[in-house]
């Protein structure tokens, strides 16, 4: 990872108060260890989100938003994509650029009564060959410390783990591929789409793409294909279990499943033929998708609950470790894990 410029600004704001305040940063911070592991750990949090929505900047082909042009009635600022336009071409700085959108989220922010600041995280960055902008609010929160006279001590610090609101764009995708529907992903706190609305308009982005309904359709593709083109039981458990492998791996570094790579990986000697029946009509399939984690973990698992119990149980353990008597109702279970066991054991 390279990290090109780098800033923090602070738009402060409390719910059902007054306009917000803004604090900027007038330099970027200079590069140290210390810095390279913040982002480190910023971009794992990043990834590790598993609800992502993925979209383009509205009007990126020259078409009006109705929705767009009434919120934009009264502001004539220029909108994120044209300042990152602006950045990049060279006629403002990153610093300009990050004022500039400081200005525009606090016009957002300010229209939205519940919202809450935060501190405002901008990073220009380079991984795996592309270039991105990392857009991130975060909160301060207070833990404890040790400090020099094995006291102990208050101390604020930034929660990276729990992302107040992210937006992260693909500006070597954007730059390459204009038409692309996906080179802006985003990523939400606990509030409800209606409460970070400001934040997407503040983006600049269109909703077009869920990584959790992608990653559904992929996975029904998988094994609706297996049902269709593979008998042995045994083969069916090992392409859906490569499968879910596949997206996983993809999901834990943040990168985008390529179908074609999948088919490869998983289809083997029958590329061709996997690629056909998943590109076909009845599946609705980009030629990229974005994993979701939730779901690829999900997969291949068959689980039920009552008031008593719970079972979640892989579909290769059935006939296996797991037999299912339907006339009786009833599942017996072997080789039981040696938790468990010690668990009953001591009842």
């Amino acid at each position: 990872m390279i990290i090109r410029d780098i800033v923090v600004h602070l738009i402060d704001k409390q719910a059902d108060s007054g306009p917000s305040n803004l604090t900027l940063s007038q330099n970027s911070m200079a590069d140290s260890p210390t810095l390279e592991l913040f982002l480190e750990e910023l971009n794992k949090a990043y990834n590790s989100k598993p609800s992502k929505v993925f979209g383009c900047f509205i009007n990126s082909n020259g078409a009006s938003s109705a929705e767009e042009d009434s919120i934009d009635a009264d502001n004539d600022m220029a909108g994120n994509r044209e300042l990152l336009t602006d950045h990049l071409a060279g006629q403002i700085n990153f610093i300009d650029y990050t004022h500039q959108s400081m200005n525009l989220l606090k016009h957002y922010i300010d229209q939205a009564s519940k919202a809450t600041g935060g501190y405002m995280v901008f990073v220009n960055y380079k991984l795996f060959g592309s270039d991105f902008m990392l857009i991130v609010m975060l909160n301060n929160v207070t833990g404890v410390a040790v400090d020099g006279e094995l006291g102990i001590t208050d101390v604020n610090y930034l929660d990276i783990n729990k992302l107040h609101l992210a937006a992260r764009i693909d500006l070597s995708l954007w730059q390459d591929d204009p038409q692309s529907e996906r080179y802006i992903s985003m990523i939400r706190g606990k509030e409800s789409n209606k409460l970070s609305d400001y934040f997407r308009h503040f983006i600049g982005s269109d909703e077009t793409i869920n990584s959790k309904h992608e990653t559904n359709e992929l996975l029904t593709a998988v094994s609706q294909y297996c049902e269709d083109k593979i008998q042995d039981d045994e083969q069916k458990s090992q392409f859906k279990q490569k499968s879910a492998e596949y997206c996983l791996e993809q999901a834990e570094k943040g990168q985008n499943v390529n179908i074609k790579d999948f088919s490869g990986y998983v289809a083997d000697g029958a590329v061709d033929d996997f690629m056909n029946y998943i590109k076909s009509e009845q599946f609705e399939l980009n030629n990229e998708i974005s994993p979701n984690k939730t779901v690829i973990r999900r997969f291949n698992k068959i689980s039920g609950r009552n008031q008593q119990v719970s079972i979640t149980i892989n579909e290769e353990a059935l006939g296996d470790t797991v037999i299912y008597d339907a006339d009786k109702e009833t599942l017996t279970l072997s080789d039981l894990p040696a938790s468990l066991k010690s668990q009953l054991m001591n009842r």
